[in-house]
């Protein structure tokens, strides 16, 4: 069945080519309508995702300098965005509770909160490119944010799941002093 839905994304990404969208639109809706219908994906769609993951963050770290990570655009951004986010986002939840949301605790609705909080880099960076805007300092600044953003999630995600941090990931973090 691995095939059929690779092949019903590529329909949905040509699809979004169509009215002008990235095809990566196509792609996560093909992910969606798929995941709706009670389909999962086997060895090969697993790997086929890895792979195009891992593929679309390699293209983002050979376009994005380290010294853009300086900018205060980029510090001052991200947490002022995850902060405005969350209280926004932690206000509409606390007001919601009780009639949407029943019985929703503090701590699931500040969970939830912190997850909107987040934005996807690789649309982004996608979006980006495909407007021939990726050295415009906009885009720099946004993509800065994007990854501080992502760096945050992992650290959330480990923290969470209680897993040891392995010295190798922090060792990653010293490769630009190497340059």
């Amino acid at each position: 069945m691995d095939p059929l839905w690779l092949l019903v994304a590529l329909t949905l990404g040509l699809l979004a080519r169509q009215f002008m969208l990235p095809p990566l639109v196509g792609f996560l809706a093909a992910g969606f309508v798929l995941h709706a219908l009670g389909e999962q994906g086997g060895t090969i769609l697993q790997f086929a995702t890895d792979l195009g993951v891992e593929l679309l963050l390699f293209t983002i770290g050979l376009k994005f300098r380290p010294a853009s990570f300086l900018s205060p655009a980029v510090w001052g951004g991200a947490p002022l965005h995850m902060l405005i986010t969350c209280l926004v986002v932690g206000a509409v939840l606390t007001i919601l509770n009780g009639g949407v949301f029943v019985a929703l605790e503090w701590n699931t609705a500040l969970l939830l909160a912190f997850a909107f909080s987040f934005s996807s880099t690789v649309l982004a960076v996608k979006l980006f490119e495909e407007r021939g805007e990726m050295r415009a300092r906009h885009a720099l600044v946004a993509v800065g944010i994007l990854i501080i953003q992502d760096l945050l999630a992992v650290i959330f995600l480990v923290i969470a799941n209680e897993a040891p941090l392995s010295w190798w990931a922090l060792s990653v973090l010293l490769l630009p002093l190497l340059r």
